[in-house]
């Protein structure tokens, strides 16, 4: 936003706030980040941009460097150039933190004499042989502006790195004396994305940075002194137009102080602070945003053409019905990281008047009319309250709508509309008949495929194969005719493809059946298990999560299971609880049981792992995972004669090809081996 430059003025928009900055507030995250790193926990502020990130590492910094912690504080973007190479980038770290430091170490003679080994194993050996021996006192080492590492092809490698840090911990307590933070623009789930690596689960602290509320912010009313008579009511006026925004509420303040005022009439402040906004803010916005806020915010929403259809409709929606529920998926998440939207008491918000007054409804509808290339039809159609049928697609224009949607991520409404436009546009076309006989020799196919699988014991996939396809006729019957058939199809046809050669045709049909019914939970698992088998485990997350919306049990089975292989237990077993609550089918409980025991078995909960582990066994005996993780309990338990037991049986009624027992089959002929058994 323009401003004039005024010398009295006291407050700094844009830019980290010095540590003397009179007009910095304090909020709860001040706290919350000071008492984490000195305790030693890793901590992270992800948020959005200009929310005061590198203003609160300014002023963390300077505390703990007051309470005897050695600190520096590294900018990623001055080592995340285009096109640095693994070696730059990481010898660019380790120069950062010896300049930070004040260390006496001639970097270029140091890192060359280490030319042998990998960048990354020179940073590790750095740290441990260089830094933790010359600094004696606690370590923290502010890592700010994170999302400039997110673009690099080896960002999972340095990641790993400040994971690596954490679990050190366990074996050289010199480790204990040293504690990153991570700053930026970014999601937990940005962090290492790389399927072939351990997510990045180490115990952390999420640091939540809110927006600035009046009571803190009484700061910022020494700047009105002399300018306006009622300093608090004004103060109360900016707050309530920025929300607490920190970029816009200093922008805002700075605005009052050089605004012709005459000093504002009683009671008149809600006037003058509105005129003040609408003339040096809202109107004109693109040229009077002189640092660039607002039109970030726009970038967000619009760079990636894949996904700016689903983010604008998103936000749209929220604009409509003033707040939704908020489920941190993958959009949502991604809307939040703009800025523009806010998460408070479990609803999401547009954050303040300002962003709603630029990015309003007419200017949502102008970037949807940019984008989609059926923009006139698909308006006329909403007009018409979706009755109008001249405005639906047909033929080519049809063909080529659904052409540019298959790379995108629309809104719920696009999708209804495309999937109206082929109803009509079917239904001039005699296939029925073929449609339903192509229906019915797949699910036939589904059918044979599945009781095969499960009778060589590969459980997982092939029993949710098997629910999946005994639900499908239920969760259908309410969709017209012809689209009945074209979701069968497409449905059935995912379910009885699973060998890795046929894996992008059936995620092709799994997409058409979320197109004919977004939010479809049986598609949305189906896709997940796809996914799954492709190790994409994050799109596997996103399916599962989606389908558990709308109570889909084996979705929290699947879920939880992925969240046994990060280590999360307490989730997983939240997840299956509600599982369990959630189905009477004996072929699915006997799954969630025998989970629910390997969760609690590796959180050292050994009595309630053997009775969920039993009860699973209680179903059916004839399942190796049970009985391979029963085996473990009992030798950790000491009970060494019935683990052989349990990994006998373990060996004869595991799957070679099931992704969990395969590793254990392994330990279990180890452990035959070794007591002479056959």
């Amino acid at each position: 936003m323009s401003t004039v430059p005024n010398f009295s003025n006291c407050y700094q928009v844009g830019g980290s706030l010095p540590f003397t900055a009179t007009t910095y507030v304090l909020r709860q995250a001040d706290e919350e980040l000071y008492a984490g790193l000195k305790t030693g926990s890793f901590c992270y502020v992800l948020n959005s941009r200009q929310m005061g990130k590198s203003s609160l590492r300014v002023r963390t910094m300077r505390r703990l460097e007051t309470e005897g912690f050695a600190c520096c504080a590294i900018e990623m973007r001055d080592i995340c150039g285009y096109g640095v190479t693994p070696d730059e980038f990481f010898g660019g770290f380790l120069s950062l933190i010896v300049s930070g430091f004040d260390l006496s170490i001639d970097v270029g003679e140091w890192w060359y004499k280490y030319a042998y080994i990998s960048p990354l194993m020179r940073l590790n050996k750095f740290i441990e042989e260089e830094l933790l021996e010359t600094i004696v006192k606690n370590i923290v080492i502010f890592v700010d502006e994170i999302d400039n590492v997110l673009n690099l092809e080896f960002k999972d490698d340095f990641f790993a790195f400040i994971r690596g840090c954490y679990n050190k911990r366990a074996d050289n307590d010199k480790y204990n004396r040293l504690t990153f933070a991570l700053l930026g623009v970014a999601t937990p789930a940005d962090l290492i994305t790389d399927t072939n690596l351990t997510a990045f689960n180490i115990d952390s602290q999420a640091v939540e940075l809110a927006g600035l509320e009046f009571q803190q912010a009484t700061p910022l009313e020494q700047g009105f002194v002399g300018i306006v008579r009622n300093t608090k009511a004004v103060l109360q006026e900016v707050l309530n137009w920025t929300g607490g925004q920190p970029f816009l509420t200093q922008c805002l303040c700075q605005l009052v102080c050089i605004y012709p005022s005459m000093l504002v009439h009683p009671n008149c402040e809600a006037e003058w602070v509105a005129k003040i906004v609408k003339e040096r803010i809202i109107d004109n916005w693109w040229t009077q945003d002189k640092q660039q806020h607002l039109q970030t915010i726009r970038e967000r929403l619009l760079s990636n053409e894949s996904r700016s259809c689903r983010l604008l409709g998103l936000y749209q929606q929220i604009l409509q019905q003033r707040e939704i529920t908020a489920d941190d998926s993958r959009e949502q998440m991604e809307l939040r990281l703009s800025g523009l939207v806010v998460k408070q008491q479990g609803k999401l918000r547009v954050y303040n008047r300002i962003y709603e007054s630029v990015f309003n409804c007419n200017w949502v509808e102008k970037q949807l009319e940019n984008l989609r290339p059926y923009s006139e039809s698909f308006h006329a159609w909403v007009i018409a309250n979706f009755q109008d049928e001249s405005r639906l697609l047909r033929g080519q224009a049809l063909q080529e709508a659904l052409t540019w949607a298959e790379t995108k991520s629309l809104s719920d409404l696009d999708y209804q509309f495309l999937a109206a436009s082929q109803e009509l546009d079917k239904q001039h076309i005699q296939v029925a008949l073929q449609v339903a006989q192509q229906a019915n020799q797949i699910l036939a196919k589904a059918q044979t495929k599945a009781r095969k699988l499960v009778r060589i014991g590969f459980v997982t996939m092939s029993a949710s194969i098997l629910i999946g396809v005994a639900t499908v006729p239920l969760v259908l019957t309410w969709l017209p005719p012809f689209l009945q058939k074209l979701a069968y199809e497409s449905y059935y046809n995912g379910l009885a493809t699973s060998d890795e050669s046929h894996m992008k045709s059936a995620l092709r049909k799994l997409n058409w059946a979320l197109m004919v019914r977004p939010g479809y939970p049986e598609a949305h698992y189906t896709r997940g298990l796809v996914y799954e088998f492709q190790n994409d485990f994050n799109n596997a997350r996103f399916d599962y999560e989606a389908a558990t919306l709308r109570k889909l049990p084996q979705a929290y089975n699947s879920l939880a299971r992925l969240n046994i292989l990060d280590k999360n237990y307490p989730q997983a077993v939240e997840q299956l609880s509600q599982a369990l609550k959630l189905t009477s089918n004996p072929r699915l409980k006997l799954i969630m049981l025998k989970n629910l025991g390997w969760a609690k078995l590796e959180q050292k909960q050994y009595i309630d792992a053997e009775k969920f582990l039993r009860e699973s066994i209680a179903i059916e005996n004839r399942q190796g995972s049970a009985h391979c993780l029963l085996a473990q309990l009992m030798e950790k338990s000491g009970v060494n004669k019935n683990a052989i037991v349990e990994w006998k049986k373990c060996l004869d009624f595991s799957a070679p090809f099931h992704p969990d027992e395969k590793g254990w089959v392994v330990l279990a002929k180890q452990r035959l081996k070794k007591k002479g058994e056959k």
